[in-house]
């Protein structure tokens, strides 16, 4: 399995699983407040894709592109304490 076959199926999963949050969620979502989540799903879907390519990138003892995805990670997860 390509890195980019890895990365599209993390995408999904996360979109699948965030989706069936959203509707198995008692809170109503107001329309004005649904861009900010439509943002926070992205943040989320692209969160779960740099940690599976950091996953991937660990196996193959790439430790350059490992550094850049902590990277990206930490700056997605400071984004993402923004929505809380």
């Amino acid at each position: 399995m390509t890195e980019k076959e890895i990365e599209l199926i993390s995408q999904r999963v996360a979109e699948l699983v965030i989706t069936e949050l959203m509707y198995h969620t008692d809170t109503f979502v107001a329309p004005s407040t649904a861009n900010t989540y439509l943002a926070e799903e992205d943040l989320l879907t692209e969160l779960a894709q740099a940690m599976t390519a950091l996953d991937y990138n660990l196996q193959k003892e790439n430790y350059e592109k490992c550094k850049e995805l902590q990277e990206k990670i930490k700056k997605i997860e400071n984004k993402l304490k923004n929505y809380k």
